[in-house]
């Protein structure tokens, strides 16, 4: 028998809540409809496909600093020209912080619009909702300048192929897209006794001409304390040491300046882009968390990888963070250990764990147990509206005031995921403004709000959600008790 009620809460606590129409599909088999989407996936939403790939973001900055540098050899030149038109050199030439803002904006705005049209247009929101939860454990951020239009193509190329496959694989990958070495540094990072630190020629030069000067630990420290164990994972600062030499030596392909100068997009992604440099990495075996690694080269890094995805601490951090962000703030021990029990057995395999997951009673219990984040608050509303097209630039500046910027999470352990978090008087008040707002936009005379609340929410629709959207003195009022709704903004 169709169960609307379960059909709601697979819909808003496993995607992004439902367009009209689906809680009825959604109903017949509310965990077999999460579980079908659990799988691999290597089809693209258009929207995503449409961006540029890797190499072209990589390009991006190293082209805005050529350019950056053209100019300012030229300004000389510009503080005549201004002498002569009455004006000041500071109105003739952009600050290199309005420069930068004004070269990025549209790219990065192109990508949050592909991101949000991506999620409210998928008949796998379920799917969807896992590539932002897995971009978010490996966050590359727009925050660093050098890494700034690489997020997406980090999202595309290192989260996206492996959302349903094995953990250590998307673990790999996301460790040498160049998004991450950029973000955390390691294509600075050059072992103490390798052949570039002996022979200082041999160094590859870095933008500016200047030479890596020693070994980098943050990659190694973040995939330790945010990827795989915890901070309480049972390793120690020298195993961040180890774990920092043994990724030495892992870099990026560089463009040369003909690259830069000239236009052409870059095809390659970031698979294609990782570079081993031999004379960069740390020469000799290294001992990580009691095991030795004396393997040569890249294989010495991948083999530490692999090992740290297999361990106990690794399925119990990856456990207890997916039942935080699906069951509760304070994940139930009893799902994380289930969860952590699939992860081990399954070799990782991210379909079986999340099947774990849905499986967990605790996962069906308590309904609007979550406090959405404002991206996913504001997928929902999209959805509910059925809204197919968003305006050019459309989200962005609604997002920031809500206080999350898609590919923009202000350090590397990503947005926070925990209800405390969002729920300020001033993040709160951010957010009926943005419902207020987008039913005016939205509101119609043949417009009924309460037909799009039972169309999202179904049976969860409380009772004083409805008195108060029927006393509603127009469909714009309407619609904005609704979407500030307590249900709806809860999962």
């Amino acid at each position: 028998m169709p169960d609307m009620t379960a059909a709601a809460l697979a819909a808003h606590r496993f995607g992004f809540g439902p367009r009209p129409g689906e809680l009825r599909a959604i109903a017949d088999d509310p965990r077999g409809w999460v579980k079908s989407q659990l799988a691999p996936t290597q089809a693209l939403p258009a929207a995503i496909a449409a961006l540029p790939p890797a190499e072209d973001d990589l390009l991006a900055f190293g082209r805005w600093l050529v350019q950056r540098r053209l100019n300012n050899g030229n300004a000389q030149q510009l503080e005549q020209r201004a002498a002569r038109q009455g004006v000041s050199q500071q109105l003739q030439m952009l600050t290199t912080e309005q420069d930068f803002i004004q070269n990025f904006r549209q790219r990065v705005s192109n990508a949050v619009g592909a991101r949000l049209e991506a999620a409210m247009l998928t008949d796998a929101p379920v799917h969807e909702r896992l590539v932002h939860f897995w971009s978010n454990h490996f966050t590359v951020s727009t925050v660093k300048p050098a890494a700034i239009a690489l997020p997406p193509s980090f999202e595309k190329d290192a989260v996206r192929p492996h959302v349903g496959g094995r953990f250590a694989d998307m673990l790999l990958a996301s460790s040498k897209h160049p998004g991450m070495l950029i973000y955390l540094d390691n294509w600075l990072s050059i072992g103490p006794h390798s052949l570039a630190a002996r022979y200082p020629e041999r160094a590859r030069r870095l933008p500016g001409g200047q030479r890596p000067t020693g070994i980098n630990e943050n990659l190694g420290r973040e995939i330790m304390e945010l990827h795989t164990l915890g901070v309480h994972g049972g390793y120690t600062q020298a195993d961040v040491q180890a774990l920092a030499a043994i990724l030495t030596g892992w870099t990026y392909q560089r463009a040369n300046l003909r690259m830069l100068l000239n236009q052409d997009v870059g095809a390659r992604n970031g698979e294609q882009l990782f570079e081993f440099d031999a004379a960069a990495h740390e020469p000799g075996a290294q001992t990580l968390l009691g095991r030795t690694y004396a393997q040569d080269g890249v294989d010495q890094g991948e083999a530490a990888l692999r090992d740290l995805a297999a361990r106990p601490a690794c399925a119990h951090f990856i456990a207890t963070k997916l039942c935080r962000h699906y069951i509760d703030d304070q994940p139930p021990p009893a799902a994380v250990e289930r969860v952590a029990r699939a992860f081990a057995r399954s070799d990782g395999d991210l379909r079986v764990t999340m099947e774990a997951v849905v499986d967990s009673p605790e996962a069906w219990a308590t309904p609007f147990a979550k406090f959405k984040q404002p991206e996913e608050y504001a997928i929902t509303l999209l959805r509910a509206a059925n809204v197919q097209t968003l305006p050019p630039n459309a989200g962005v500046g609604a997002l920031m005031a809500m206080g999350q910027r898609p590919y923009a999470a202000p350090g590397p352990d990503g947005w926070a995921d925990i209800s405390d978090a969002w729920l300020t008087a001033d993040l709160v008040w951010k957010r009926l403004e943005f419902a207020q707002r987008f039913a005016e936009r939205l509101a119609r005379a043949d417009i009924d709000p309460i037909s799009i609340g039972e169309a999202s929410l179904g049976p969860r629709m409380s009772d004083e959600t409805r008195t108060a959207v029927q006393r509603a003195e127009s469909p714009a009022q309407g619609l904005a008790i609704l979407f500030a709704a307590p249900e709806i903004q809860r999962r």
